[in-house]
């Protein structure tokens, strides 16, 4: 889910005037239809010359991307409002080919109420992005290390196999965003070895009882007051089906096209990604997909259409299952966090990026 807010750190162009046509006079037909043809063929160049920049915003955003307004050809979904209803998809003019869904603490990861029969999602078919936590108050990454929670894990693993193994992909988010600094699984520079021992317990429990499923390595865009890259605590390629970040539009936030390009190669401090195409290169060079498993604009930051672009066009662009393609992403259209992620439903905030999302989709 989003880090918490206290975090610290056009009008159309015309070119020349439209070819008029004049009548036809006897005895000229032949020199009139070659007039006509050229004049014709001048107004087509130049509808698609006001077609293609009538996209063009005060901040230069263009919405040339010829993917738009098609549907996905990655996997493409949200997490919130209308998704489980179907209103979501109907509202946005493309199916929503996966879900995401939360079960992070620990009694909730065992009993899955939000997975299982009488909850929203008892009726779908389909991948499911899980995030189901690791440990909880009290409990430590050097204890999980050595086995101390195999049996919740186990347990954990188990119930997901039994509701959700036969009804699409299990994409599960182990420990996500644990290069935070607001749940109990984070993970600070004394404890990235026990970490990755941890994780590599999980990965041998998931691939023993749900090797169906697909193990998902999750971090926020940026490290937050851990005082560690987050690389370090990187598990290995071979613990890990998916790379994925989750990448909302803040810190820094992008209101242009031009704010959108230079963010794309940020790194923190330690030199580790944060812009969106640095994670992508991570991910390729560790030999593994990208997913981006929850995002959206900011409404408290501002009203951003370029934000919602400039992510339609990556998607669009690096879409695949190979090294460093975009293999799934999740809309973050959760009501909480007084709506500031919201583009569908009752009281959105950001009604430009909402209809910039609802046209590229």
């Amino acid at each position: 889910m989003p880090a918490p807010t206290d975090q610290n750190h056009s009008g159309a162009t015309v070119l020349g005037d439209v070819p008029q046509l004049t009548p036809p006079r006897r005895g000229h037909s032949r020199g009139y239809l070659a007039g006509v043809a050229a004049a014709v063929v001048a107004l087509l160049v130049l509808v698609g010359i006001i077609v293609l920049n009538s996209g063009d915003d005060e901040g230069g955003t263009s919405t040339a991307d010829p993917t738009a307004g098609a549907a996905p050809t990655w996997l493409s979904g949200a997490a919130g409002t209308g998704v489980a209803t179907g209103d979501f998809a109907e509202w946005r003019g493309s199916p929503v080919t996966i879900v995401g869904q939360w079960s992070d603490t620990n009694e909730a990861m065992v009993y899955l109420w939000g997975l299982d029969e009488g909850s929203e999602w008892e009726d779908y078919e389909g991948p499911m992005d899980v995030a189901i936590g690791a440990i909880g108050e009290g409990e430590s990454w050097a204890a999980a290390a050595q086995g101390a929670y195999d049996d919740r894990w186990r347990q954990s693993l188990t119930n997901l196999r039994e509701i959700r193994g036969d009804r699409g992909t299990v994409y599960i988010r182990f420990a996500h965003e644990s290069n935070g600094n607001w749940y109990q699984w984070s993970v600070d520079a004394t404890e990235a070895g026990d970490f990755r021992a941890a994780w590599q317990r999980f990965r041998a429990l998931q691939q023993e009882v749900f090797p169906e499923s697909q193990l998902v390595f999750n971090v926020n865009r940026e490290s937050v007051n851990s005082g560690i890259d987050w690389r370090e605590t990187f598990p290995g390629a071979e613990y890990v089906d998916v790379m994925s970040v989750d990448y909302y539009n803040q810190w820094p936030y992008v209101g242009t096209a031009e704010e959108w390009a230079e963010s794309m190669d940020d790194v923190d401090q330690w030199g580790a990604p944060k812009g969106l195409e640095m994670h992508r290169q991570f991910a390729e060079s560790v030999g593994l997909p990208l997913a981006v498993s929850e995002w959206s604009n900011n409404a408290s930051w501002g009203d951003s259409p370029a934000f919602m672009r400039g992510m339609h066009t990556f998607f669009a662009e690096h879409s695949g299952d190979g090294p460093g393609e975009l293999l799934y992403e999740i809309l973050f259209n959760v009501d909480g966090y007084e709506r500031q992620f919201y583009v569908y439903g009752d009281g959105v905030l950001m009604p430009e990026a909402a209809e910039a999302y609802r046209d590229l989709w």
